[in-house]
């Protein structure tokens, strides 16, 4: 086993899966969590004691392996202890970020300080204008290259894994015309409010139906309303099913790493009906942060956004037996060579559902999975490129092959389909 140690900030559901999925790697002899969450980081270590032994070439289980010896849980306050995080990350060989939007830059300033190796999963969703708390890409950069560290951003499934297909198919074409994606996490079944059931951070899906969307039109970058331009669109797999997609702001750094596209966007997919349902709740006020008067006589005011926060986290939680699926659709239009008649489309489509082996969310695996190769790609030397390196740009070339196979080694089937595009 290789002594290279990581550290994962965040022990909820996407930093757990991340945790465990570096755990069963030979290439890491430890793996350290830290969250101010007790319970969380206790449930952690129960999973990790009892993790289960896939097949050789498979991914059904054989049994269970304890491996909770190399992880090692650190109860830490982030927001309020910069010196004992700067001091856990100094420690390690490559740092990955899992938390909320308002803690994501200070995780990554940290690692810049502690001089290592930094692969976050939602940092700068914008590589113009800095990240969520106001960085500078470009400043980070230099920063970075002057301290001899990678730092990979908004590295998970969307974006991420999106962002990564979106460039490889580009990179295929000598003219762009768009890049549409569209991806989304769903319950299996379209039942209870909403028709979905919450398969990340709550407050990060409310985030995603109010924040304005950065999208391409016309060779120019614009920012349009989420929830907008809502289409219907099927699955194969689901030949009698609709779903619907619809703007979020996803496109992250793509809007800077493809240049010369006329078109670029993407969509959140979700079952039919949901973005009326979910503009409905903000017509009637209740993702405002305003607090207001519960009742006209009482003095106890209230958020609504808070509220409804409140309200859907423990109305749409998975339980036992809950089900999810993640879809995925990335179509690049264009032409092979300038001057080309025929114009093509080059799509990427995957259809994940729910680990019942490891009782693992298919939101999990497919963001976790993406995260944690890049990350072991990093500690070979694989991806070796000092300074701030968007993920489409770190994954490229003979690394993409390798990318793949690993993520289909985990059960992550991406099919790859070329046609030609139909004449409008």
């Amino acid at each position: 086993m290789s002594d290279n140690r990581a550290v994962v900030l965040g022990a909820g559901l996407m930093g757990s899966s991340i945790a465990l999925d570096l755990l069963d790697s030979s290439l890491i002899s430890q793996v350290s969590v830290v969250d101010s969450n007790a319970e969380k980081l206790k449930t952690l270590r129960f999973k990790a004691s009892r993790r289960p032994i896939p097949k050789v070439g498979g991914v059904t289980a054989v049994g269970t392996a304890d491996l909770s010896g190399k992880l090692e849980t650190v109860e830490l306050d982030i927001k309020k202890d910069e010196d004992g995080l700067k001091k856990t990350l100094a420690k390690a060989d490559i740092g990955i970020g899992a938390l909320p939007h308002n803690l994501a830059e200070q995780a990554v300033m940290a690692a810049l300080e502690a001089r290592i190796d930094f692969v976050d999963l939602i940092y700068l969703w914008r590589y113009e204008g800095g990240s969520t708390g106001g960085g500078e890409a470009s400043k980070i950069d230099a920063r970075a290259k002057q301290n001899g560290v990678t730092i990979i951003p908004a590295c998970g499934l969307a974006p991420g894994l999106t962002n990564i297909l979106a460039k490889n198919a580009a990179d295929q074409m000598e003219e762009v015309d768009s890049v549409k994606i569209k991806v989304g996490g769903i319950p299996e079944a379209p039942k209870g409010p909403l028709a979905y059931k919450i398969v990340f951070a709550i407050d990060s899906v409310l985030e995603e139906y109010t924040r304005d969307a950065l999208v391409v039109r016309g060779g120019k970058k614009v920012t349009v309303p989420a929830l907008s331009e809502v289409e219907e669109l099927t699955f194969a797999e689901f030949p009698d099913q609709k779903f619907e997609a619809f703007i979020t702001d996803g496109l992250s750094t793509l809007p800077e790493t493809l240049k010369n596209v006329k078109d670029m966007e993407e969509k959140t997919i979700r079952w039919k009906g949901h973005a009326d349902q979910i503009k409905l709740l903000i017509d009637l006020g209740f993702f405002s942060e305003r607090p207001i008067n519960i009742r006209q006589s009482s003095n106890v005011r209230v958020a609504p956004r808070a509220l409804l926060s409140t309200l859907l986290e423990k109305k749409l939680a998975m339980h036992q037996g809950d089900k999810d699926m993640t879809l995925l659709r990335v179509e690049v239009k264009g032409r092979k060579r300038k001057g080309d008649s025929a114009t093509r489309v080059h799509q990427y489509e995957m259809v994940d559902r729910f680990d019942t082996e490891t009782q693992m969310t298919s939101m999990a695996r497919t963001t976790a999975y993406p995260c944690s190769a890049v990350a072991q790609m990093v500690l070979e030397d694989r991806i070796n490129e000092r300074g701030f390196i968007p993920p489409e740009l770190a994954v490229r070339d003979e690394r993409f092959d390798d990318f793949l196979s690993r993520l289909d080694r985990k059960g992550l089937t991406i099919r790859e389909h070329e046609y030609l595009a139909p004449v409008a």
